[in-house]
């Protein structure tokens, strides 16, 4: 009898909670490829041209160690995962395997047919992702310089909920599509889809900041999120619900999964913290995933940020949407603090009921800079 998706939701969930505590990696992001039929204006994305992607068969050695390892979560990202002509077999493959399928695509390859491959992952499917950036033809296909492009991702949803495929539309706030970003939210609407945004531009992985010309200001920034943030089929930030002096800032560096149940693996075959951090780049193929998942683990475990991270006691933490990542992106440091996030989260909290008891916190704060990392073998190689 197949399981309901809300019961394996409910499943997937407990399992989180028990890969956090034991630390075993549970999910994992696999790009297949950096390649793209897109070129999307704000792309982090810089592929390594001195380095060749996994064969199919690799793919499969990297999916028995997964499983061998307890991994059940696989999400298939890129570049565009379906430009490689052996998707279709590296899917059924993880569907034999017992892995929870996600896939993370552009949309514009999904014809018909496509979708009733991708449909026939049957429950081992949990969810198809396809970024939406624009809600008019022009705008869309500005940002991803494909002609062409929206009619054909409009269509793609409608054949994947045509074989009843769970579709969650996605989307980049920019200033090329703010004017039209509530528009993204109601197209989502419209298929009855889940919408999920985010709010920041990054740098590209390498270092080059010219994406950041994207980025709409902290003002702006703040209204737009106040507006997107009605209905109950909109992913975005928890609220804040109280605030407790003594717990102020943010103690744990990764407050997410990385290095605690999930990891990322690139075309390549290395194994990094997540997908915008490009650490420690362990080649699977060269060692096992078995040892890369310890020295991950090891390093998220040992990690003390040096005296400089001010985050750590930092009054805007509940309303900031810094993280390691971010930091790295533009800095190339770990514990940086970023201009841009406590700019947008100075904002957030003068609007929030309880400016007036950190107000004089933050008086005390404002002026801080990050040093410089003691230990710097976190800090990234820049271009």
């Amino acid at each position: 009898m197949a399981i309901k998706k809300e019961e394996s939701d409910k499943f997937y969930q407990k399992m989180t909670r028990l890969a956090y505590r034991r630390r075993f990696p549970l999910k994992a992001m696999f790009e297949l490829t950096y390649r793209c039929n897109f070129r999307c204006i704000h792309c982090y994305v810089v592929p390594d041209k001195n380095k060749k992607e996994l064969t199919t068969e690799q793919v499969k050695g990297v999916l028995n160690q997964l499983k061998d390892d307890g991994c059940f979560h696989i999400g298939f990202t890129g570049g565009e995962p379906l430009v490689r002509e052996d998707i279709f077999e590296i899917l059924s493959y993880a569907k034999r395997n017992g892995f929870r399928i996600s896939l993370l695509t552009n949309g514009f390859l999904v014809d018909k047919r496509a979708a009733v491959r991708i449909a026939s992952l049957g429950t081992a499917l949990n969810r198809v992702d396809i970024s939406i950036l624009g809600a008019t033809k022009r705008t869309f296909e500005r940002i991803t310089q494909k002609e062409g492009g929206f009619e054909r991702v409009l269509r793609s949803i409608k054949f994947l909920k045509d074989e009843g495929v769970d579709v969650q539309i996605k989307a980049t706030l920019m200033k090329t599509n703010k004017d039209e970003f509530l528009k993204i939210k109601e197209l989502a609407e419209k298929f009855n889809t889940m919408f999920r945004y985010s709010p920041t531009i990054n740098p590209k992985t390498n270092g080059d900041k010219s994406p950041l010309r994207y980025q709409i200001g902290p003002e702006e920034l703040y209204r737009l999120k106040q507006a997107i943030a009605s209905g109950e089929k909109v992913i975005n930030e928890g609220k804040l619900e109280g605030w407790n002096p003594e717990k102020m800032g943010r103690k744990n560096l990764f407050g997410c999964g990385a290095g605690s149940h999930e990891v990322s693996i690139s075309p390549y075959g290395e194994m990094n913290l997540c997908l915008a951090i490009h650490y420690p780049e362990y080649n699977i193929l060269e060692g096992s995933f078995k040892e890369g998942w310890e020295r991950i683990k090891e390093f998220v475990k040992e990690f003390r940020p040096s005296k400089g991270y001010l985050c750590r006691d930092c009054v805007l933490a509940p309303f900031c949407s810094w993280c390691p990542a971010r930091a790295w992106l533009l800095s190339g440091n770990l514990i940086r603090c970023s201009e841009p996030d406590r700019a947008a989260a100075l904002v957030e909290a003068k609007h929030s009921p309880i400016w007036k008891k950190i107000a004089p916190i933050w008086e005390e704060q404002k002026n801080q800079r990050t040093e410089e990392p003691e230990n710097y073998a976190y800090k990234q190689k820049r271009v």
